[in-house]
């Protein structure tokens, strides 16, 4: 998901609202129902948009705006006021949320969608089994009110819920817009769009993940609570499974276009379905809402693809070679808490995904301020060397220790990847304001991102940037986070004019005190770094002199 603009979004949406606050006017009592239940989906829509940009694809947010119909129609039918009986649906179903994100923690994005859906059948079962309703309707239910000093409330009639429901999804949409631009906003991206990365940095995927699903659930049921009380009935039709399908289909278009852009169609799918299509005799199959669900889809189609093309159009050229002087000073900081020595003694090394065993028992030793060369062929397991260190770091497992050889204090063990570079959801800014602030916020993020010619890319979501410049952007994050020890792996594979570069900032990173195990296939490379090197060969991990 690209950044978004809160000015940009917000402005639309006054604009949509302004537009429609006139429609009461204009239909009926029946048809503005309709469309005032349509204009609720604005409030899943814009929760959407948040869960899908943490990486949590929200099939379940339109059962939740239904479920909380649900929950405050009954509250308010048992005595409960209505303003309190939509605060307790609102908390519900931002909870519900919450624990459903942590449920599917470990869950994919793929898996997460099966999980959504299973939970909005579950409220279908539930709702359609509960006593007391027909047809899976709960109603009628007291209508919207608003306290007024002295005791009083104000009863809206349906115009007045209307508007209601109206003011209240525009807020949603601009809260959503802003959320995402600032704030958590790049969190959550970040995690989205790549969670390894997002751990290591200590970013804590599933607590960023549960939040968002926190704030999406919430905002779908207020809309949902309001709608059922503006229009006087809760049904079943947002646990359908063409209603499960509006939100995600709205945050994938809000993935281009902004939270805005999401709810406005989401808005108009539900507007089609729920009340034109129904007016001018439509009678499906398939049904109103599957159709316009179906239109927005087509939508989405046509669209994407061209946002994409233009956005990449639109990249300036990458800096000069000049901007990037070698020799010029590079603003690496001192390992967080001090330098530190890696001590890697017994550590089992296997294929990635459980395969076979490549060091049935691997012994390195690393001082504070030395690079040592990782060499082998093809296969021997230097990847996957990097990634086990990495890993059992990270578990505090007691084969890897990070030691002070300075100071006190934990040491982080951080690897650079050779795919990609910085999160791709994140502008290079938001990358690197991020890293710095998990590193201790003890680096500049600025300073780095002109030392590296990219003040041009500042705005750019890392994934629209070219290959050479996103392995930049990767160095620069993982200093950033200050870490005791850096695991390379080929960090000069595919460069050009900045292998130099590249080199002269790893010299710099060890002569502020990090520990750099550098794996490459860069032979003269490893040799100008390395005061030693380890060959594996065989199973087998042995020191050989550097050649001078």
């Amino acid at each position: 998901m690209a950044p978004v603009r809160g000015r940009r979004a917000a402005a639309l949406t006054v604009a949509a609202a302004a537009a429609a606050a006139p429609l009461p006017a204009l239909v009926s009592v029946p048809v503005l129902a309709d469309v005032t239940a349509a204009v609720a989906m604005a409030g899943a829509a814009a929760g959407a948009a948040i869960a899908l940009a943490a990486g949590r694809p929200p099939l379940l947010l339109a059962a939740a705006a239904a479920g909380a119909g649900y929950v405050s129609g009954l509250i308010a039918i048992h005595g409960g006021a209505v303003p309190l009986a939509v605060l307790a649906a609102t908390a519900a179903g931002a909870l519900a949320a919450a624990l459903l994100g942590l449920a599917g923690t470990r869950l994919d994005a793929a898996g997460f969608l099966v999980l959504g859906l299973l939970a909005a059948a579950g409220g279908a079962a539930a709702v359609g089994a509960a006593p007391g309703l027909s047809a899976g309707a709960l109603g009628p239910l007291p209508p919207l009110s608003l306290p007024l000093p002295g005791d009083r409330l104000a009863v809206l009639g349906p115009a007045g819920g209307y508007h209601l429901v109206l003011g209240v999804a525009a807020l949603s949409v601009v809260a959503a817009a802003v959320l995402l631009g600032r704030g958590p906003g790049p969190r959550w991206r970040a995690v989205g769009s790549d969670p390894e990365r997002a751990a290591a940095a200590s970013l804590r995927p599933a607590v960023a993940q549960a939040s968002a699903l926190a704030v999406a659930g919430g905002l779908a049921a207020l809309g949902g609570a309001l709608a059922a009380h503006a229009t006087g009935a809760a049904g079943p039709a947002g646990l359908g499974v063409d209603a499960a399908a509006l939100p995600l289909l709205a945050a994938l278009l809000a993935g281009r276009w902004g939270p805005a852009a999401a709810a406005l169609a989401a808005v108009g799918a539900g507007v089609l379905g729920g009340a034109l299509l129904p007016a001018a005799g439509w009678s499906g199959p398939p049904e109103g809402r599957a159709l316009g669900t179906g239109l927005l889809a087509l939508a989405l189609l046509v669209t994407l693809p061209r946002r994409s093309r233009r956005a990449r159009q639109a990249l300036p050229p990458p800096p000069a070679a000049a901007a990037l002087a070698a020799a010029a000073p590079w603003p690496v900081t001192a390992p967080a808490g001090g330098p530190r020595a890696l001590v890697v003694r017994g550590l089992r090394v296997t294929a990635a995904g459980g395969g076979p065993v490549l060091l049935p028992s691997l012994d390195l030793e690393v001082a504070a301020g030395e690079v040592l060369g990782l060499v082998g062929a093809n296969g021997a397991g230097k990847s996957s060397t990097l990634r086990a260190i990495e890993a059992a770091a990270r578990r505090g497992a007691p084969e890897v220790r990070v030691e002070p050889a300075a100071g006190s204090g934990p040491g982080r063990v951080v690897r650079l990847p050779q795919e990609g570079g910085g999160w791709p959801a994140c502008t290079v800014t938001e990358t690197l304001t991020l890293a710095a602030a998990a590193g201790g916020g003890g680096g500049d993020p600025g300073a780095w991102r002109r030392r590296l010619g990219l003040d041009g890319w500042g705005d750019r979501p890392c994934a629209e940037l070219p290959a050479s410049a996103r392995r930049l952007v990767e160095l620069a994050r993982v200093l950033l986070l200050r870490p005791a020890v850096l695991l390379c792996d080929e960090p000069l594979a595919g460069l050009g004019a900045d292998r130099e570069v590249v080199i002269a900032c790893l010299r710099a990173a060890a002569a502020a005190g990090v520990a750099v195990v550098l794996a490459d296939h860069d032979q003269a490379a490893v040799a100008a770094l390395a005061g030693r090197r380890v060959r594996l060969s065989g199973g087998v991990a042995a020191t050989i002199p550097v050649t001078p």
